[in-house]
């Protein structure tokens, strides 16, 4: 009932219309002739169809007629504009002044200069950046342009706290359904009685580490060594994996952008409380993946799921939603909570972001021993057919997770 309370009022409704019914990776969609970040967006319904038809192909590649538009595109000069690179006007296209922009982002940041080859770890770099800014960076500085940038070099390189979206005012957003039937003022007392229960057996996703911070600082160490780990140069299978796994959550943070610009009638301040909300709400499913195996894992989830009346589509298009936003905010409840839910719907691939959690402990306690479990279980699922989620134009990705996996047990 808590949960059919939650999303009726707002992200499940909402979202009805614009459910994608056949999302799609784009892989076509070149900088220049390099993926942006290894990232590719979506584009739903209408929109994407139009775009599609526009589309001419040749040999392998495939291009547009002018100059593509594309989520990337528009992502990389609001971040680069932001930061006072000066990309021009936001509208996706990737022309000369975007590429003149990334040189002296490029420039600024010690990389190799070439607007025309983006390489992904500087795109993630210069994005978890923006979100970092966006969500309190700046605030908390004081700073603005390239000397804001700087200051998140700076904080990622010597590992100083950074500052993220604060999670006090969530967590009493008028959008909360939960404590309705429960008087206000007795509140705090009540919350202590309640969660003697499995939430209280760890800390979820407030009390923990910020993965943040971490992927700050692996996109740093990436962007050292020269670029992402491959199956031919692995050296260090630990380290490859937390790539993969930022590289994941990255791209989820992406899918989920794309998706909010398609949800009708509530501002983003409203789309941002109910996953909050929705993060509290699934917090015991979350804490009892570090018990549980992942059968029943995914069959608490699943009975969850049922019990809410919502539809799959619906539930899936949400949990899409505060999948990206969990991460934006680090809210670890409503990030993995969303990966739970999305597998318990028939998305097996958005398993190995649990994997990822349990093997580095963000949200959940460490067990390496059951990340293995959902790792298996993902790459088991691609290998039968399953569609990727992660990356899906890297074709050789699943042999290199399989291969850090091996070699890091």
């Amino acid at each position: 009932m808590i949960l059919r309370l939650a999303l009726t009022l707002g992200i499940a409704f909402s979202l009805a219309a614009a459910i994608p019914q056949t999302a799609r990776a784009d892989a076509g969609e070149f900088l220049g002739g390099a993926v942006v970040g290894g990232i590719v967006g979506y584009a739903i319904g209408k929109d994407q169809q139009k775009k599609k038809s526009q589309r001419t192909t040749t040999s392998n590649r495939t291009y547009r007629s002018g100059i593509p538009s594309t989520t990337q595109g528009a992502q990389t000069q609001t971040a680069l504009n932001y930061f006072g690179y000066n990309a021009g006007r936001v509208d996706g296209q990737v022309g000369r002044g975007t590429r003149s922009a990334i040189e002296r982002y490029q420039a600024s940041m010690g990389y190799p200069v070439n607007g025309y080859d983006f390489q992904p770890y500087q795109y993630d770099f210069l994005m978890q950046a923006y979100y970092w800014a966006t969500s309190g960076g700046q605030a908390t500085t004081q700073l603005a342009g390239q000397p804001l940038l700087m200051a998140y070099r700076r904080q990622v390189q010597t590992g100083s706290a950074l500052a993220t979206a604060p999670q006090a005012p969530a967590q009493t957003a008028p959008a909360q359904p939960v404590p309705v039937a429960t008087p206000q003022e007795p509140e705090p007392e009540t919350t202590e009685t309640t969660s003697a229960s499995l939430p209280s057996l760890f800390s979820g996703g407030t009390g923990g580490p910020s993965l943040a911070n971490r992927c700050s600082g692996v996109m740093l160490q990436t962007s050292t060594n020269g670029g992402y780990t491959t199956l031919a140069n692995m050296s260090d299978p630990d380290f490859a994996l937390s790539e993969q796994f930022c590289l994941a959550r990255s791209y989820a943070m992406a899918r989920g952008e794309d998706l909010i610009q398609d949800i009708q009638g509530l501002t983003p301040d409203q789309v941002s409380a109910q996953c909050d909300s929705y993060g509290e709400m699934v917090a015991p499913q979350v804490d009892a993946l570090s018990i549980n195996s992942k059968t029943e894992a995914e069959t608490q989830m699943r009975k969850l799921a049922l019990d809410s009346g919502l539809s799959p589509q619906d539930l899936a298009a949400t949990s899409k939603v505060c999948l990206a936003i969990g991460y934006r905010q680090d809210n670890m409840d409503a990030a993995l909570g969303s990966a739970l839910m999305l597998v318990a719907m028939g998305e097996p691939a958005y398993g190995e972001l649990i994997g990822h959690h349990l093997r580095e402990g963000f949200g959940v306690q460490k067990r390496r021993d059951l990340a293995m479990q959902w790792y298996d279980a993902s790459l088991s699922a691609l290998d039968a057919g399953s569609q990727a989620v992660f990356l899906p134009s890297q074709t050789d990705r699943p042999q290199l997770l399989r291969a850090a996996m091996v070699q890091a047990q």
